[in-house]
């Protein structure tokens, strides 16, 4: 079964995020994207111009239901006897994101596999790093891994607001995927992800709060996709408030508003970013007044010498 959404925005990168949002897809499903149109400039910032529109899609396992078989009427039940009501269990909600498998030693992953691949990557970096004694395991699952790291002295692994891990699952999946494919690698450290997830969550709570007592947008600082996603689903289980995303690149964060009020980023608003206007110095106006040149006295006939320029 086949599970998809649209979304817009004015670049490719923005409508493919609008469009995994809308999708309910989690970091580890594995994504594909059909782009219906490109983003149009308008003419002159007036006249026509369109946003982008893509299609985000996973594929959903099919899950076979055994059908009930109905129970067989008694013959001796009177016609006037009223029968009980019978109770239906209420359907299980099919989780999008298949299970990962029980995380496993590298020991039992082959090398020839890409999961494999990825862990030979990962040694090479923790030895060139000469970061000893770190356990690495693998839960898998179709066309994914999670790989995590457990030892002591990783932070550094990690980085400012995970920035380095980030990098360096990146280039586990290139490395990973060098034979072709699309097989996604997913790097945990000593449970950061969770950590981050819980302290994202907890501001998303906190910033939703202040604007709905304050009755205005709430900024955060920029972060990545996968951040900006925790936030987004953390705001929709808040009642009253809204969020959307603003910026480009690395620059792209969350703006959090009550429901009614425009979101309006703290960067965009009166068309300059706040934090460099606030430190800007006011020029003086320039004056229109050209400078007059000073008046020179006229020369008289005694000034000029009597036998003229000697050179």
């Amino acid at each position: 079964m086949i599970k998809e959404a649209k979304g817009f925005g004015a670049t490719i990168e923005e409508a493919k995020e609008n469009a995994i949002l809308n999708l309910g897809a989690s970091d580890f499903d594995d994504v594909q994207f059909d782009v219906i149109s490109m983003p149009k400039k308008k003419v002159l910032g007036i006249f026509g111009g369109n946003d982008a529109e893509v299609r985000a899609y996973i594929e959903i396992p099919d899950k076979k239901l055994e059908k009930k078989k109905s129970p067989k009427k008694s013959e001796n039940k009177e016609k006037n006897k009223p029968t009980k009501t019978e109770v239906k269990p209420q359907p299980k909600k099919v989780t999008v994101t298949p299970e990962f498998s029980e995380s496993v030693s590298e020991n039992e992953i082959s090398a020839d596999s890409v999961p494999g691949k990825a862990i030979a990557y990962i040694r090479t970096v923790l030895a060139g790093m000469s970061l000893e004694g770190v356990e690495i395991t693998v839960a898998s699952r179709e066309n994914a891994s999670l790989i995590n790291l457990d030892g002591e002295d990783l932070s550094i692994l990690i980085g400012r607001r995970g920035e380095t891990l980030d990098a360096l699952q990146y280039l586990t999946g290139l490395v990973a995927n060098n034979g072709g494919g699309h097989y996604k690698i997913s790097l945990n450290i000593s449970g950061y992800r969770e950590k981050r997830e819980e302290t994202l969550i907890q501001l998303a709570n906190r910033l939703a709060a202040q604007a709905l007592n304050a009755g205005k947008c709430r900024t955060l600082e920029p972060m990545n996709p996968y951040e900006r996603k925790i936030i987004h689903t953390a705001v929709q289980n808040i009642e009253g408030v809204h969020s959307g995303s603003f910026g480009e690149g690395a620059e792209r964060r969350v703006v959090i508003a009550p429901e009614g009020v425009e979101l309006k980023p703290r960067m965009m608003r009166n068309g300059r970013n706040d934090r460099k206007g606030r430190g800007n110095r006011r020029q003086a106006p320039k004056s229109n007044t050209v400078a007059s040149t000073p008046t020179r006295e006229p020369k008289r006939d005694s000034d000029i010498p009597l036998y003229g320029k000697i050179n």
